[in-house]
């Protein structure tokens, strides 16, 4: 099986749903969305970035603990976090849609409507949740929180603009195995001109020195 279609098989449904719900929360996929000037025809699910952040999550932001450095991923924890977040966002009676009961029993966070995605990652961020009620390693521990809430979004956005989409089949490899397969679209929208072995960079300003006299002397 192919390492893309196999790590998408074996990832729990309540991390990818919830996952793939965050994702399209914030790039949602939508004509009238002008990105950089140009209209953004293809949101963040099309472009598997929800995979992007669970591998993420599962192998460079994983914690390390114990005496043996045991890797404790944290996309599962991740998503149980968003959807107790969204089972205490609805029971005070904030979500401003009716949730999805088709996908509730997946994923309370992938039930809501797109705009209270955000209202949850809000609430979460300000800490306005039972800490109590959060799975470990969140559980009561406020810092952490904030942390990996600024983190989802700042990660979907870099996994929508970088590389990652371009890589295709590749995408779920080893990072040295991952191949560019076709030019990425967020290069695109941003006018990033791709791969190259040097780019001109500034590197200050020319100094004139006035000598006496009234020459002058570039440094």
């Amino acid at each position: 099986m192919h390492p893309a279609k196999s790590y998408a098989a074996i990832a729990d449904p309540q991390t990818y749903e919830t996952f793939r719900a965050l994702v399209d929360a914030i790039v949602p996929r939508t004509p009238e969305l002008a990105v950089f000037g140009q209209v953004q025809t293809a949101g963040a699910v099309d472009l598997h970035v929800h995979e992007y952040m669970i591998w993420e999550m599962d192998h460079t932001l994983a914690l390390m603990f114990g005496i043996s450095l045991t890797v404790f991923p944290l996309a599962a924890p991740t998503a149980q976090m968003l959807n107790s977040g969204a089972v205490q966002f609805v029971a005070r009676g904030a979500a401003q849609a009716a949730p999805n009961n088709q996908v509730w029993a997946i994923s309370p966070f992938a039930a809501l409507s797109p705009a209270d995605r955000i209202r949850v990652l809000a609430m979460l961020e300000q800490l306005q949740v039972d800490l109590g009620l959060l799975p470990p390693p969140y559980k009561d521990d406020g810092g952490f929180v904030t942390f990996i809430i600024d983190y989802l979004n700042r990660g979907t956005m870099f996994g929508n603009y970088s590389e990652w989409p371009g890589y295709g089949t590749t995408r779920l490899n080893t990072p040295t195995m991952r191949r560019l397969e076709y030019f990425p679209i967020g290069w695109r929208q941003t006018g990033y001109p791709g791969v190259s072995s040097g780019y001109r960079a500034f590197r200050g300003y020319v100094l004139f020195i006035v000598r006496e006299g009234g020459e002058y002397k570039i440094v």
